[in-house]
C-alpha cells in the first residue's frame, strides 16, 4: 500500500510538471504565460527544485535505530503570480506544491529543512493542505504569499502574507524576526511570508520609518498551533513593531522596537565600512511574557529574557574572492544544559543552542559559471562545529545545480542511566548528510 501510494503521488508530480511544460510551451506569447511579466497586469513565472541527500548517521539507537544512513528527497514547485494593474496597485501570489520522502520519518522533518517554530511563527492563516501523508512522505500545497501593496504620495502599505527581512548580517540577524533562515539553509532564493500589514513612510532618500502590525498564534514547545483552527491569532503569537532608518556618515544606521512573539524587542544595528573591509552590528534585548514550561523532566520556560549580538566583517576582492566572518553572542543559549537549549531552538525562541558562536563563508567563482563555497559554523564552548562545502554549477541562466556536504564534528550525545539522551555538544549533535540540488526558473 505505502509502494502505491508513493508511485500515485510520484505520477501527480510528474503530471503537474507536465501541465506546466506544456503551457510555457503553448501560450510563450499569451499575457498569462509562465515567462510572462509581472509588471504588466499578470505574469506567471515559477521555480522548480530538487534535493536529494544521504543522511549518515552515526551510532545512536534513541535517535537512528539501527540505521546506519537515510534517504532524504524534497521537491518543490513554486508558481509565483504578479502583476500590477494601475501604476500605484500590485500584487503577488506564491503557490508551492511540494513533495518530501524521507526514510527516517513521514517526510515532515529532515537534517537539512527540519521543520521548527520558527518556520510557522507570524501566521495567522493555516493556508497549507497535506493532501498525501504516507508513513515516509507528504504531500502538500500552500500559499507562501499573496499581498497587495499601494504605493501613495506618503507611503507604500502591503497587505497580506510577505517576506519582511530586516537584517543585515549573514549567519545571524537579531532583528531579522520575521522567518529567518537557519544558520546551516544553503537554499536562500525564497524567504517564506508572514501575516502582515505594513506601511513604509520614505522621510528622505535614506530615511524612513517602517510600521508592521503581524498577525499569528501560538505555538507549544514541539512548534505545533495552540489553537486550532484555519484562522485564528493572540496577542501573544502577534507583532506591533516600528522601525526607523537612516544614514549617518556613511554607515546605515537603524532601531526597532516593539511587541514580538512571547515579548517585547528593543534592538539596532548598523552597517558600513572601515576602509575597504564592509562591517555591520545588530543586537537586541528581548523581555519575555508569561510563557508555557518546558516539557518534564526539563525546568524553565519556553521563552525567557535575552541579550543576543552579532558582529560581522567582509570583503570582496577583485578576483571574486569573498569572504565573511561573524561572531555572535545568544543569550538565549543555555551552553550548561543542551536540551532545555534545543527545545527553545526547535520552537523558535532561541538561533541557537550555545551561548558564544563563529560564523565563516568563503567563495570563490572559479569560472562564470562555476562558484564555490565554504561555510563553517563553531561553538566555542562544546567545541562542536559544522563545515559545508558546496559547488555550484550554472549551465545557463535559468538553471542551477547545487552539490555539496554539510560535516558535524563535535561529542555525540549520550544515554543516561535512565535511557533519556542527554546532548554533549551543539553540532555533534547532528548526522553528516550529502547533497545534490537542481533548479530551474522560469
Amino acid at each position: 500500500m505505502a509502494q502505491r501510494n508513493w508511485l500515485s503521488v510520484c505520477l501527480c508530480w510528474w503530471l503537474l510538471i507536465a501541465i506546466v511544460g506544456a503551457a510555457l510551451f503553448l501560450n510563450a506569447d499569451t499575457a498569462w504565460a509562465l515567462m510572462g511579466d509581472t509588471e504588466s497586469d499578470f505574469g506567471l513565472d515559477g521555480r522548480l527544485s530538487t534535493t536529494n541527500a544521504l543522511v549518515d548517521n552515526y551510532n545512536f539507537e534513541p535517535f537512528f535505530g539501527d540505521k546506519n544512513t537515510d534517504q532524504f528527497s524534497q521537491n518543490l514547485l513554486r508558481l509565483i503570480a504578479g502583476g500590477r494593474p494601475t501604476e500605484q496597485l500590485s500584487y503577488e501570489v506564491h503557490g508551492i506544491q511540494s513533495y518530501t520522502y524521507s526514510s527516517a520519518g513521514d517526510g515532515t522533518e529532515s537534517p537539512i529543512f527540519g521543520t521548527s517554530g520558527a518556520d510557522r511563527r507570524y501566521r495567522a492563516l493555516d493556508a497549507t493542505w497535506d493532501w498525501h501523508e504516507g508513513d515516509n512522505s507528504v504531500a502538500s500545497l500552500w500559499l507562501d504569499r499573496f499581498n497587495a501593496k499601494n504605493a501613495l504620495s506618503w507611503a507604500d502599505i502591503t497587505v497580506g502574507r510577505q517576506a519582511i527581512t530586516f537584517g543585515k548580517a549573514y549567519f545571524w540577524n537579531p532583528l531579522d524576526i520575521f522567518l529567518p533562515f537557519d544558520p546551516r539553509q544553503f537554499d536562500r532564493d525564497y524567504k517564506a511570508g508572514v501575516d502582515a500589514l505594513r506601511v513604509d513612510i520614505p522621510l528622505g532618500s535614506f530615511t524612513g520609518i517602517n510600521l508592521i502590525t503581524v498577525a499569528g498564534r501560538e505555538l507549544d514547545s514541539s512548534g505545533e498551533f495552540i489553537d486550532d483552527g484555519t484562522l485564528n491569532a493572540s496577542w501573544y503569537g502577534s507583532t506591533v513593531l516600528g522601525r526607523v532608518f537612516t544614514t549617518l556618515k556613511g554607515w546605515d544606521l537603524a532601531l526597532q522596537g516593539g511587541k514580538i512573539y512571547g515579548g517585547y524587542q528593543l534592538g539596532s544595528g548598523l552597517v558600513g565600512e572601515i576602509g575597504p573591509i564592509e562591517a555591520r552590528a545588530e543586537a537586541s534585548y528581548f523581555s519575555g511574557q508569561d510563557s508555557e514550561p518546558l516539557p518534564a523532566p526539563l525546568k524553565g520556560d519556553l521563552v525567557e529574557d535575552a541579550f543576543t549580538a552579532v558582529v560581522g566583517f567582509g570583503h570582496r576582492f577583485d578576483n571574486t574572492l569573498t569572504v565573511e566572518i561573524e561572531y555572535f553572542y545568544n543569550g538565549a543559549g543555555e551552553s550548561d544544559d543542551l536540551e532545555e537549549s534545543f527545545v527553545r531552538f526547535r520552537s523558535g525562541s532561541s538561533l541557537q543552542m550555545s551561548q558564544h558562536l563563529s560564523g565563516l563563508l568563503v567563495s570563490y567563482e572559479f569560472l562564470p559559471i562555476i562558484t564555490g563555497q565554504l561555510t563553517a559554523l563553531y561553538s566555542w564552548e562544546d567545541p562542536s562545529g559544522q563545515i559545508q562545502p558546496i559547488l555550484t554549477w550554472s549551465p545557463s541562466d535559468n538553471t542551477e545545480v547545487l552539490v555539496g556536504a554539510s560535516i558535524n564534528f563535535g561529542d555525540r550525545p549520550e544515554q543516561s542511566s535512565t535511557g533519556q539522551p542527554q546532548l554533549q555538544s551543539e553540532f555533534g549533535t547532528f548526522p553528516d548528510f550529502y547533497f545534490m540540488e537542481f533548479k530551474l526558473y522560469f
